[in-house]
This record gives structure tokens, C-alpha cells and sequence, in this order.
């Protein structure tokens, strides 16, 4: 008789095991048993803010379900999970509060969205031209230099000073230690390698950690590339202007220059470099002071020349850059108008 009572118990507590289990599970939860996650995580003013309502341990899918937010109700219904605000001003604040209510009790849950913004300002120290209007991007070897500035406003309207902000950098999801701080809102970063992507995120948050913000940025490191100008006698080199592949001259000698968008250098000359060039096929001597220039004399030849150029670096063996430029000369002596 006590084997087999022993056959019999050993289901019956298995079945009250998973019974108490199952029931625990959807068990009345009460306050703070929901959570609530906003999308995106740290909103801008105006940005559309999707709210989800989850929950470990009450059933939401067969609740009445209610979100208000600063007290009005944005969304009702059975199984409503997900309601969508939209952020206000700066300053301005939601607080949002879901609540359920089911056959086995009811359950709430409450966040706070605090609307912040940051603009991240970045360039590269590599190489651009005199009232070259772009950004200078980063090539291999060269420094991103990037600065925030954060817009956390209190209740009040009054900006939160940058000292009294703790900013988290971040580079490929890994915390930069050093840059990381109290008023830290600036960094300097090596570029990525030839052809890579870094993913440079930084984090906001005021002291007692009411406002917190986040923004992200993604630079691409690219190869410097070579651009060919005219450098008029007169007027000198017309940076608006670079030489396509075939040209035109109306003249029978010019001087050309090489620019190197984005190397790792202070000048196009710089000692560093090392230019090939090439007219015809034919190899031709760099000038020890202006290395990066090539005067054409086309006179008494069919007034076609090919010109190529390779360009290397010492310091920095991944950086080859390289162009070809076809110039049809003339000997009209009309002269040259490099503005046209």
C-alpha cells in the first residue's frame, strides 16, 4: 500500500506545483507592476513617442486598459498595450500612467517623458582648401574633433549650464573613460581605419538626473582624393573650379595644382608627400618647393597632354591617392578667364 500511495502523491504535487504557479503568474500585481518603455528612448521636442505597457506578472491582454498622460486620457480599451504621445517644448514634461484592470485585480504603472535636445558638431583636422565651405572629412590618420550642445531645460525655462552636466561618450558602444565626465562636451578621437564606420554616441544627464538626453553619430573614414586646378599668374588658383577629366585651355602653357582633399597634412606641400607626375607617359621631376604644382609648356607639340599624378605619403602607408586629366591646349593667346 505505500508503493503505491507513493505512485499517486508524487502527480498530485506535481499538478498543485503548477497550479500555484499558474496562478501566481496573473496574480493582482497592484502599483508599479506594469512598465511602461517609450520609443524613442529620449525624445526631441515634437518628436511621436510610441508607449508599450508590459507586465511579468498581470495578464494586460485580458485587462481593461487606460493611459492618461498629465492626467487626460490619450487611449482605452481592452488589450491596448501601445499608445502613441507626442512630445511638447522644451521644459515642458508628460507624465504617464498606465492602468489595468482584470478578473483578478488591477495593476498600474507610470513613466516620464522629459523632452531634451543635442546637437553634435564634428569635422576632421585633414586637409581642405582655402574657403572650402564644406565639412573637412576624416581620412586614416587623421583626429575627429567633435563638440555637444545639450538643451536640458527645467520647469522653470532656465538652461542647465554645461558644468552642471554629466556626458557619457561613447564609441562603438565602449565608454571613453577620459572624455567621459562632469561638463566633458567635447572630444578628441582618432579616425576611423581606411573605409570603417565608428559610431560615436553621447549621453546626457543633469545632476539629480531629472532631464537625460542621447544623440549618435556616424562617420565614415574615406580615402583623400585629388583635385586639379588652373593657377593663373594673375588671379591665381580658383578653388570653385577644379578640372574635370578633359579640358579645354586657351593657352599654350599653364601651371597646374594638386589639392589633397582630406590627407593627413597642413599644405599640399608638405614634406611628407610624395607626388608622381606624369605627362604623356613620360615621368616628370617634382619641383623641390612646389611639389604639389606642374607647369605645361605645350608650345610647337600637338597641344594634348595627359596628365597623371600619384600621390603617397611617408608617415601614413595606406594613403595612395591618384587622377588623370586630359588638357587640350591652344595657342590662340585670347588668355585665360578662370571665373568663366
Amino acid at each position: 500500500m505505500t508503493v503505491r500511495l507513493g505512485i499517486f502523491l508524487i502527480p498530485f504535487v506535481f499538478f498543485f506545483l503548477a497550479a500555484a504557479a499558474n496562478a501566481q503568474t496573473f496574480a493582482p500585481a497592484g502599483r508599479g507592476a506594469i512598465t511602461i518603455t517609450a520609443s524613442p528612448k529620449y525624445p526631441s521636442p515634437g518628436d511621436f513617442v510610441n508607449l508599450t505597457a508590459s507586465s511579468f506578472s498581470f495578464d494586460l491582454d485580458r485587462s481593461e486598459i487606460t493611459w492618461t498622460a498629465n492626467g487626460e486620457t490619450i487611449g482605452q480599451g481592452p488589450g491596448m498595450k501601445e499608445a502613441v504621445i507626442v512630445a511638447g517644448a522644451l521644459g515642458s514634461g508628460a507624465d504617464i500612467v498606465v492602468s489595468a484592470i482584470g478578473q483578478n485585480g488591477s495593476a498600474t504603472g507610470d513613466a516620464h517623458i522629459r523632452p531634451t535636445e543635442i546637437d553634435l558638431l564634428w569635422e576632421s583636422d585633414s586637409y581642405t582648401p582655402p574657403f572650402y565651405r564644406g565639412r573637412a572629412l576624416p581620412s586614416a590618420g587623421t583626429n575627429l574633433r567633435i563638440a555637444a550642445i545639450p538643451r536640458l531645460k527645467l520647469g522653470g525655462g532656465e538652461l542647465v549650464p554645461e558644468q552642471n552636466i554629466i556626458y557619457t561618450w561613447r564609441r562603438n558602444g565602449s565608454i571613453v573613460q577620459l572624455a567621459s565626465g562632469r561638463g566633458r562636451s567635447s572630444l578628441i578621437l582618432p579616425a576611423p581605419v581606411l573605409f570603417g564606420t565608428d559610431t560615436i554616441t553621447l549621453t546626457v544627464e543633469t545632476l539629480d538626473g531629472q532631464l537625460t538626453g542621447e544623440k549618435k553619430i556616424i562617420v565614415n573614414s574615406l580615402e583623400p582624393f585629388l583635385a586639379l586646378y588652373q593657377d593663373h599668374p594673375l588671379f591665381g588658383i580658383p578653388y570653385h573650379q577644379a578640372l574635370s577629366g578633359q579640358n579645354d585651355i586657351s593657352d599654350s602653357e599653364m601651371t597646374f595644382a594638386a589639392v589633397p582633399y582630406f590627407a593627413q597634412i597642413e599644405n599640399p606641400d608638405n614634406y611628407e608627400l610624395e607626388y608622381s607626375w606624369r605627362v604623356n607617359g613620360r615621368e616628370i621631376p617634382t619641383d623641390l618647393n612646389r611639389p604639389s604644382e606642374l607647369t605645361v609648356n605645350a608650345e610647337g607639340s600637338s597641344g594634348f597632354a595627359l596628365i597623371e599624378l600619384v600621390l603617397t605619403q611617408a608617415n601614413n602607408l595606406i594613403m595612395r591617392s591618384s587622377g588623370k586629366w586630359g588638357i587640350q591646349f591652344s595657342a590662340s593667346g585670347t588668355g585665360i578667364d578662370p571665373f568663366r
